[in-house]
């Protein structure tokens, strides 16, 4: 059963933790914070494993959301699962003998790959694709006093959580955290075309994995061109977004939203800057270092 969504505190960093919502009860949700596991990779919480912090996602209002919170998703893991899997079904359809392996580590190229699905027969590979998972990262201040206010049952009291961190680390007292849109496009923008390549090269198609708000935001910037249905292609983005909903576990619901694909050749056009960059002469370009450097016209 599903229910909308309706936070206690819609103001409140964190959206999702160790795989369920922050307001979950129900068994699934409690034994995930005893065990501090991430249902989504169906395995201990990396994140909690490494830096003490178990959240999947946060609530933020970015430039290009009319002031409107979203949630973002925060953690690569919660690509994992569901969303990998579809992907895999994608390509691959029937499930039938398909492995999804993860962590393919090359040392010539120095490269990784987070997935690669197979379909084996009688012992050997006969097809193969490759799926890159890409959440965002947060930027700015953080949200690790309003983790510990909900992980020590004091989500309550989370803003205080902030000016104590404040007062002891010297600083201002805010909320200051965002998700850094911009790191998806210098990060991803550039892994795609060196992974794209490799992988074409060898005729392996790439999938990338992501939610589609950031999507939206990488396809504004790397302008690519999707190819007309039936065509050949390179390059696959399956993205897929939360909803409104939460299922009767407690977890929130994230669903597939669409697939688009693309050359390799169109991505890394778009990518360099295409018609955009070829509109700019030498002339304009001095012209923009002279006003930055103070000199004048």
């Amino acid at each position: 059963m599903k229910k909308r969504r309706v936070p206690a505190d819609k103001n409140f960093p964190i959206v999702e933790a160790f795989g369920y919502d922050v307001a979950a009860r129900g068994a699934g949700a409690r034994r995930a914070r005893d065990q501090k596991w991430c249902p989504f990779a169906d395995t201990a919480c990396e994140k909690f494993r490494q830096y003490g912090y178990g959240y999947c996602s946060v609530s933020y209002a970015a430039a290009d959301d009319d002031g409107v919170r979203r949630t973002y998703a925060v953690c690569d893991h919660r690509l994992d699962g569901v969303p990998v899997a579809k992907t895999a079904g994608d390509h691959f359809g029937a499930m039938d003998n398909l492995r999804i392996v993860p962590e393919i580590v090359l040392t010539t190229p120095r490269t990784s790959f987070d997935y690669v699905a197979i379909k084996v027969s009688e012992g050997e590979i006969v097809d193969v694709i490759s799926i890159e998972t890409q959440a965002i990262d947060i930027r700015g201040g953080g949200v690790g006093p309003a983790w510990k206010a909900w992980f020590d049952g004091k989500q309550a009291e989370w803003r205080k959580s902030f000016t104590v961190e404040a007062l002891a680390k010297k600083r201002k007292d805010n909320v200051a955290y965002g998700v850094n849109m911009a790191n998806i496009y210098k990060r991803l923008g550039l892994q795609v075309v060196e992974k794209g390549s490799f992988l074409k090269r060898i005729g392996v198609p790439l999938y990338v994995v992501m939610q589609d708000l950031p999507y939206q935001y990488l396809r504004r910037r790397i302008p690519f061109e999707p190819i007309v249905q039936g065509e050949a292609w390179d390059i696959a983005f399956m993205t897929f977004e939360y909803s409104d909903h939460v299922d009767g576990d407690g977890s929130l619901e994230f669903t597939h939203r669409q697939i688009v694909r693309t050359t390799l050749g169109s991505y890394a056009a778009a990518l360099s800057g295409g018609s955009s960059a070829e509109s700019v002469d030498r002339a304009e370009f001095l012209g923009r270092i002279k006003r930055k450097a103070g000199l004048g016209e």
